[in-house]
């Protein structure tokens, strides 16, 4: 996409455009870069900019709803923020206005801060910006924390003779709601499944942590009890697991990498917080966190430093204070030019 492409575009344009919505929502360097250029060409451009850029803003901050007596009230919005913006509103007729359709598109994907995406077989997606923590609380009322970076599919609507199933890709907290009082005997239509790379979690009324990123997926139990299975291909290496309290798995690569009993799993959770908590941490590990979870690109100048270690545990409350504590116990260089960090020896 070229920024002349854009010239002449007015309001409506914009509310329609894909590229320019993902930028108000989930900006990120190549798309700032974009949009920095293309004011500087079209200055006079700024004011519609700015405008279809509240519109979009305040359509994410409303809730969500899920039931069709929420539409109207929505609709009501719409028209009341269009109108406040100068733009004509038709009188209503059996076919909505283009723009107006792109604007309650845009309601439709509004969740507390993440992106709520409405699809046609009523499966909705939730999805966060980098450091962007978004609480989304399911039909049966149970609760979920979603990190930055991540995202949660879920249906709409759970039929009571059915499992509740979500899909996670990223991390989360689950605080599931207990429907079943007996956990010895569970009803098939009561149970609670998480879907995350090639695992399946099989809830008991409890409260875990799943961390899913690029092929490995761990579970971290704070209370109660799962079962973890490996929904891939069958492999000895890759076992049914039970969870009780303070277990923690991980898998990859269609097997077990590793179970254990943390002495304080509440650690695995430290991010609702927005603490950052390492034990032991190599730099590389560091930078893992700083690029997944929080969205910089990280430009280490010699590989070896990767591998450079801080003994013991780090807690610290910004990425900041991480990256002071880094230079002064690893002794090296850390310039940082908005969301771009380089590290070198110094």
């Amino acid at each position: 996409m070229r920024v002349q492409d854009y010239s002449h575009y007015a309001l409506t344009d914009f509310l329609e455009d894909d590229f320019f919505i993902r930028w108000v929502i989930a900006p990120d360097t190549q798309a700032n870069i974009f949009w920095e250029a293309f004011l500087m060409h079209y200055p006079e451009k700024k004011d519609v900019v700015s405008q279809a850029s509240s519109i979009i803003g305040t359509y994410r901050r409303l809730e969500t709803f899920t039931n069709e007596s929420r539409k109207d009230a929505v609709w009501d919005k719409i028209r009341a923020e269009i109108q406040q913006h100068h733009v004509p509103v038709q009188k209503p007729a059996r076919v909505i206005p283009l723009y107006m359709r792109a604007a309650a598109a845009i309601v439709l994907l509004a969740v507390f801060g993440g992106v709520f995406w409405l699809l046609k077989d009523h499966r909705n997606l939730v999805t966060t910006a980098h450091n962007e923590i978004t609480k989304v609380i399911l039909p049966d009322h149970s609760v979920v924390m979603l990190n930055g970076n991540s995202t949660l599919r879920y249906e709409s609507d759970w039929a009571a003779d059915e499992p509740r199933e979500v899909w996670i890709d990223g991390e989360a907290f689950f605080k599931v709601k207990h429907i079943n009082r007996d956990t010895l005997h569970i009803d098939p239509a009561h149970r609670f499944i998480v879907h995350s790379n090639n695992l399946d979690i099989e809830v008991l009324g409890t409260s875990f942590n799943v961390q899913q990123h690029e092929e490995k997926t761990n579970v971290t139990l704070i209370t109660g009890k799962v079962k973890v299975q490996f929904t891939g291909a069958p492999s000895e290496h890759a076992p049914d697991v039970i969870l009780l309290p303070g277990d923690f798995v991980e898998y990859g690569s269609q097997k077990l990498l590793a179970r254990k009993k943390l002495s304080n799993p509440q650690r695995a959770t430290s991010w609702m917080k927005q603490e950052l908590l390492f034990t032991n941490p190599a730099l590389k590990d560091i930078v893992k966190t700083l690029q997944e979870d929080y969205g910089y690109t990280v430009e280490v100048k010699e590989p070896a430093l990767l591998d450079l270690r801080i003994e013991g545990e780090i807690s610290v409350s910004s990425v900041e204070e991480l990256l002071s504590t880094v230079s002064v116990t690893l002794g090296i260089r850390i310039e940082e030019d908005h969301k771009h960090i380089t590290m070198s020896r110094r």
